[in-house]
C-alpha cells in the first residue's frame, strides 16, 4: 500500500470539491481530491445549468436569493468562459396569482436583484415561444452555466498549482486517533490498488453520498433524498432563461443549453 501526505483531502469531485481544491491551491495549501467515479458524476453533472439571479427565491427564502445574486456575480467575474449570460424572463400567464406578480419587483429590490418590466408584445417578439396568454414579463440577470467546464477548469488550475486528483478511486475506510480522523484508505476501482492518505483535514464533499462518507468516521448525517426528472428538448426553444412568475414549483423553468432546452425543475 502506497502512502500520501497532504494538508487537505477532499472526498468528492463535483462542483464543491473541485472549487475548494482550486481555492486551496491558490492559497498554497496542498490538497488531494478523491473521486470514486469521474468529475461531476453526481448532481454536478445532472442539473439544468441555471445560474440563478436569485429572483426565484425572493418570496420564500430572501437569504438564498441574496446568496444567489452574490455568488452569481462572483462566478461571472472569475469564470466568464463557462457562462452564457443570456438573461432571463419571469413570465406570468392568465390565471397566475396577480398579487404575487404585483409584489415581485419590490421583493426583488429588497434582495438587491435588478428587474425590468418588459412589455408583453416586446417579450413575445424576442421569445416567440411565450404563451399567447402572457400577461406580465420581468427581465432578470439569470444566466446559463456549463457545470462540466466549470469543474474541469477549476480542477485543472488546482492541478497546475500542485493539487492531485485521484479518479476512479473510492474511499473505503477512515482512521481515527484521539477523536480525530487522521487518515483515509482509498481503493482504485480498475486495479484494486490501495493508497493511504494522511491529511490534516478531510473534507466531505460527496453530495448525495455525504452520509456514507460520514458513517466511515462514526458520524450520522441525516439526509432526505428526492428523485427528480429533467426534460431535454430536441431543439432550443428560447434564447433566454424562461421562468414562471409564481412561487417556486415543479416544471417552471425552461433553460437554454447549447442547441437544446432543458425543462425543470424537478
Amino acid at each position: 500500500m502506497s502512502t500520501l501526505e497532504t494538508q487537505v483531502l477532499i472526498v468528492g469531485g463535483g462542483a464543491t470539491g473541485t472549487a475548494l481544491a482550486r481555492d486551496l491551491a491558490l492559497r498554497g495549501v496542498s490538497c488531494v481530491v478523491v473521486e470514486r467515479d469521474d468529475l461531476n458524476a453526481g448532481a454536478s453533472g445532472r442539473n439544468h445549468g441555471l445560474l440563478h439571479s436569485g429572483a426565484r427565491y425572493v418570496a420564500g427564502d430572501p437569504a438564498a436569493a441574496v446568496e444567489c445574486r452574490e455568488e452569481g456575480a462572483i462566478l461571472k467575474r472569475v469564470a466568464p468562459q463557462c457562462i452564457n449570460d443570456t438573461g432571463g424572463y419571469f413570465v406570468a400567464v392568465e390565471g397566475d396569482d396577480e398579487g404575487y406578480v404585483a409584489a415581485f419587483p419590490e421583493l426583488c429590490a429588497r434582495c438587491g436583484i435588478e428587474t425590468r418590466p418588459v412589455p408583453v408584445a416586446e417579450a413575445r417578439e424576442a421569445e416567440p415561444a411565450l404563451s399567447e396568454r402572457t400577461i406580465a414579463v420581468y427581465a432578470v440577470p439569470d444566466a446559463s452555466i456549463d457545470p462540466f467546464k466549470l469543474s474541469l477548469e477549476s480542477m485543472a488550475q488546482a492541478q497546475r498549482l500542485g493539487a492531485r486528483l485521484l479518479r476512479r478511486t473510492g474511499l473505503h475506510a477512515l482512521e481515527r486517533a484521539g477523536g480525530r480522523v487522521v487518515a483515509a484508505r482509498l481503493r482504485h476501482g480498475p486495479t484494486g490498488a490501495e493508497t493511504r492518505v494522511v491529511a490534516g483535514v478531510i473534507v466531505n464533499a460527496a453530495g448525495a453520498w455525504a452520509r456514507e462518507v460520514a458513517a466511515l468516521a462514526g458520524l450520522d448525517v441525516p439526509m432526505l433524498y428526492s428523485k427528480g426528472t429533467l426534460l431535454v428538448t430536441h431543439a432550443r426553444l428560447a434564447h433566454r432563461v424562461l421562468n414562471r412568475l409564481r412561487r417556486p414549483s415543479n416544471a417552471d423553468i425552461v433553460m437554454p443549453g447549447g442547441t437544446v432546452s432543458i425543462v425543470g425543475t424537478t
